[in-house]
This record gives C-alpha cells, sequence and structure tokens, in this order.
C-alpha cells in the first residue's frame, strides 16, 4: 500500500486482516464443511506476531477441516510458520513436495496436494500420481501455473489433470483468478486473492464456494464466486482525443466513473490516452481531487498534443523554431524522451502564448 498516504494505508492493511476474518465468519455461519488454502496464505515464511495470532483465533475458532498447501511465497522451511508445532487438531498442512493425502471418512473426501520447500519448484509433482478412490469425493489442492510449461513456480500440465483424476482441483498462484476450466472429468478452478493488494490485482475479490455431490462415480459440481474484498482496484484507459481544457479531461473520468459505478469502494488507475491541445498541461493533481467519492484516485498522463506539423514548419517565429528543435525527439527518441519533449514542447507553447504555467 505505498502509494497510499499514511492514514489510508493503515486502513488497507485494516481491511486485509478484516476479508480473511470475513471468510471464516462465513464458513461458520454457513457449516461450510471444509476450508481449503492453496498457498501463498502469507508474502513471506514469515509473519508479524499480530498477523500470526489473528490467523490462529481463526482456525480455532472454526470446526471444520482447513487444509493448506504452502506456496512460493510461504514455502515450508525450517523455521517457517508452516513448520511450528502452533496449529490445531484441525488444520492440516502438506509439507513435502511429493503428492501427499489426507483422509476425511465421515465427509467421504480425500485432499491430495503438496507443499514448495524453496520459493520454487520446476517440476510438477503430479507427475505419476493419481486419486487413490474413484468412489470418493478426490479433492486437489494446489499451488501452480496451469499451461506454463517453463513456470518455475510448478508447471501442471493439463494432461497431468486430467491424468491424476481429482473431481475437483483447487489451486492458487494466481491472483485475478482466470475462468473456470473443466479438464477431463476434473474442474479446475483458482480462487485469486481474497482482497486486492495494488493496481495488478485488480476487480472484486473473495473465494470460491464449491458445491459438490457425488454418487455413481460421477461427481456434480457448483461453484460460486463470494465477494470478501473491502475495496476493489481497477485500470481504466480513458480517451482525451480532442481535449482543449482540464474540464473536459475531467468530465471524461467523471463519465467513466458514473457509468461504471465506481466509488468510495473503488482504488482507479486512469491513464489518459489520445491527441489533446498543444498548449493544454495536464495537470494530474488537480484532477486527483476532483473526485472524493473515490477511495484513491491515481491519474497517469500519457496524452500527445495534436500537432499539425505543417503550422509550425513554415512558421519563422519563436513559436515554429521551438517545435522545430523539439520535433526529432518526439518523433524518433526513446518513450521516456518523447514523452519530455511533448511536455516541454506544451510549457513552451503555453508560456509563448502568455499563459500560467503552474508546476505539476
Amino acid at each position: 500500500f505505498a502509494r497510499l498516504d499514511a492514514r489510508k494505508a493503515e486502513i488497507r492493511r485494516a481491511e486485509l486482516r478484516e476479508a480473511f476474518c470475513a471468510m471464516f465468519t462465513y464458513a461458520r455461519t454457513n457449516r461450510i464443511d471444509m476450508i481449503l488454502l492453496s498457498g501463498d496464505v502469507f508474502d513471506r515464511d514469515f509473519a508479524t506476531r499480530e498477523t500470526l495470532s489473528l490467523m490462529l483465533r481463526e482456525f480455532q475458532m472454526t470446526e471444520c477441516p482447513i487444509i493448506i498447501a504452502p506456496g512460493n511465497h510461504d514455502c515450508v522451511t525450517p523455521g517457517s510458520i508452516w513448520a511450528k508445532p502452533i496449529f490445531p487438531q484441525n488444520v492440516h498442512i502438506f509439507r513435502s513436495p511429493k503428492v501427499e493425502k489426507f483422509s476425511f471418512d465421515e465427509l467421504g473426501v480425500d485432499v491430495y496436494g503438496y507443499a514448495f520447500v524453496s520459493p520454487e519448484m520446476t517440476d510438477c509433482p503430479l507427475s505419476g500420481t493419481h486419486a487413490d478412490d474413484t468412489k470418493k469425493i478426490n479433492l486437489l489442492c494446489a499451488h501452480g501455473e496451469i499451461g506454463v510449461p517453463l513456470s518455475r513456480y510448478c508447471p501442471i500440465s493439463r494432461a497431468l489433470i486430467s491424468e491424476f483424476g481429482a473431481d475437483y482441483a483447487a489451486l492458487g498462484h494466481i491472483h485475478n483468478a482466470p475462468a473456470t476450466e473443466q479438464i477431463g472429468n476434473t474442474l479446475v478452478s483458482y480462487c485469486g486473492c481474497p482482497e486486492g493488494r495494488a493496481f495488478d490485482e485488480i476487480g472484486i475479490k473473495g473465494a470460491v464456494l464449491c458445491e459438490i455431490n457425488k454418487e455413481g462415480g460421477r461427481a456434480d459440481i457448483r461453484l460460486k464466486r463470494i465477494r470478501f474484498s473491502r475495496r476493489r482496484y481497477e485500470n481504466e484507459a480513458v480517451d482525451c482525443t480532442g481535449a482543449e481544457t482540464l474540464s473536459e479531461i475531467e468530465e471524461k473520468i467523471g463519465s467513466l466513473i458514473r457509468e461504471k459505478a465506481y466509488g468510495e469502494d473503488t482504488l482507479l488507475r486512469t491513464v489518459l490516452q489520445g491527441s489533446v491541445s498543444p498548449s493544454l498541461i495536464v495537470d494530474v493533481n488537480a484532477l486527483r481531487a476532483r473526485f472524493p467519492q473515490l477511495f484513491f484516485l491515481e491519474v497517469r498522463d500519457e496524452t500527445l498534443p495534436a500537432i499539425n506539423p505543417q503550422d509550425f514548419e513554415n512558421d519563422r517565429t519563436v513559436r515554429g523554431e521551438f517545435y522545430r528543435t523539439l520535433a526529432a525527439q518526439m518523433e524518433s527518441g526513446t518513450p521516456e524522451e518523447r514523452k519530455i519533449a511533448a511536455m516541454a514542447l506544451r510549457y513552451g507553447l503555453s508560456a509563448i502564448a502568455g499563459e500560467n504555467i503552474r508546476e505539476i
């Protein structure tokens, strides 16, 4: 939460913990039979005393089995959280890089999984393994990447998923969950993360509620995504082509916010694009201040000055000379050089026109 001010960063840290607690409250209230955590419960293999205490409290208050498959960020190492003898009896943790099984005969369920024991796993432990009892509900709780053969974070092929023969694969690692996928007889779903933390974790976040009934060797599975995130991160491009004033850009951003119904629960990044008046200087700080209804607004200016070269090439005043000095850099420089040259042109043309230039 480094982009936020101190007050809002502390709010977000509290909300991250609240999302975790909300999931367990939901599980207890709705009498959920089992909770699967598919890795990266923590960003590292250690946690603060406060965070660990919160997690253990939720585990102890929850009676159903909790199964954990540690991932690349919170891998099982000597002295790591998962190696400590601090967990209640209902918590079952995979601690081996090889496939293991926890059986819950009262539920008719076998849960298979493995653990990362280092930050990388270049071979998939599923190779050569399969579910033992097809009459049971067979679950795979695992961390890895499907369809990325060279992944350093457990490359899981679709063939291995199909051959293993689980009814449902509850996967972790991908924070922006892709669509649920049927692979052979296995329904595969990534849960995503329960609370977005930056603009690379966009959208509403939460957990997957899975209802499974199995008769005659065939599982009937229904999935539902439950929102637990307190807020959402969103990225939006805003076409500002033709804008001549800051008010016009403000209206375009406002129209987007109203159309998408973004509000106090939203952290929004807007990327301004298109060609605008050469003398328009986009004051991103002023724009941010005009939308207090959002929890946070970031404005990135990627607009370019709308220039007709013919208007300047034959201009023998200082205005034309100024343009010609910057033209080569705007056309053939690096992206950063083009950006700086375009901004210099805007400031220069505004100054030449006698407009008030504000530092932004």
